[in-house]
């Protein structure tokens, strides 16, 4: 059951269950023993928003999607067109996402804004989702998705990135490397890859994003495009749009505010690794309590109060006062 919209009354001082999207220091608490394996996706009921008629636009877009693969493999010269069908079909639907989303929320919300935060700031994992990364825009789910519980630096790829760039390390020394080239071994695509060899090369790809980043700094996904830097591990995309859903590091919020990471891990990874200030994110999965407070504090902002410094100083928050002064 979701819990009581806050009144306006409540946002004359800083309450403490609140955050301003920054979690516990991110480099404190025991790490366990070995890595935990980087989680996959749930399974797609346990991921069904309130806010959204799920399961039609889930038939849809796998239609599409299978209907895409089916005429690639036999006709690979449609490769551009499938590509931009593809972009044309997700920015629709992102949009339409918007659309809902504001027709229902005093507080409204833009998917392709980037918030720049600093990457210590995002510490836990959110509950994986199967969704395409288009399909998490403008989701609004209650539940305990927001309390996985794992740390990113806990995960075998923050470890094998670090043991990779700060200890030294061949990538197949690494516990990551080791089981993500035995489930290829199984038959399983990973990565886009679909034999140990070609991981491999992904490997030496991230070798080239890293000094990337480390020699450019971190951009944007469009300020990247704009700048002619060559991104190692770009892949195509038919429209700035899709490149900014696609690959932009990506947030969920939980309850209480806290950002819990989502997608980007080979970024959020060098950018710890990097001590980089800050960088660009996207928001898609919202908890519904945090909804809730939000369009309260649209509401008091509406009727002329001012919002607690806690609150001003989140980038969801922050995200629909700039829109609205």
């Amino acid at each position: 059951m979701c819990s009581r919209e806050p009144s306006t009354a409540e946002f004359s001082t800083d309450s403490t269950s609140v955050t301003d999207g920054t979690s516990s220091d991110d480099r404190s608490g025991d790490a366990p023993t070995e890595p935990v394996p980087m989680p996959r996706g749930m399974p797609p009921q346990r991921d069904a928003p309130p806010d959204d008629g799920d399961g039609v636009g889930s038939w849809f877009d796998s239609t599409v999607r299978r209907a895409g693969r089916i005429l690639h493999e036999n006709y690979p010269q449609l490769e551009r067109q499938l590509l931009f069908c593809r972009s044309v079909y997700a920015d629709a639907y992102v949009r339409g996402a918007r659309l809902r989303y504001n027709r229902r929320h005093p507080a409204p919300i833009d998917p392709y804004r980037v918030s720049w935060v600093d990457p210590d700031r995002i510490v836990r994992i959110s509950e994986p989702s199967n969704r395409s990364r288009f399909r998490r825009v403008g989701v609004v789910a209650d539940g305990d998705w927001d309390r996985y519980g794992l740390r990113f630096r806990d995960t075998d790829v923050f470890c094998a990135f670090q043991r990779r760039f700060e200890d030294g390390v061949d990538w197949e020394e690494t516990a990551f490397f080791r089981r993500i080239t035995a489930e290829i071994e199984r038959g399983n695509e990973r990565w886009g890859c679909a034999s140990p060899s070609a991981f491999r090369r992904r490997c030496d790809h991230l070798d080239q994003l890293y000094e990337t980043i480390r020699e450019h700094g971190f951009l944007s996904q469009r300020a990247l495009l704009e700048s002619g830097v060559k991104d190692p591990i770009e892949r195509r995309r038919a429209t700035v749009a899709a490149h900014v859903i696609n690959d932009e590091i990506a947030v969920d919020v939980g309850r209480d505010g806290e950002l819990l990471f989502a997608d980007g891990r080979n970024r959020l990874a060098i950018a710890k690794l990097l001590d980089v200030e800050a960088i660009p994110v996207l928001v898609f999965r919202r908890h519904s309590r945090w909804v809730a407070l939000r369009d309260a504090a649209a509401a008091f902002v509406d009727h002329g109060g001012t919002l607690p410094a806690r609150l001003r100083r989140h980038p969801d928050i922050a995200s629909f006062l700039e829109a609205t002064t």
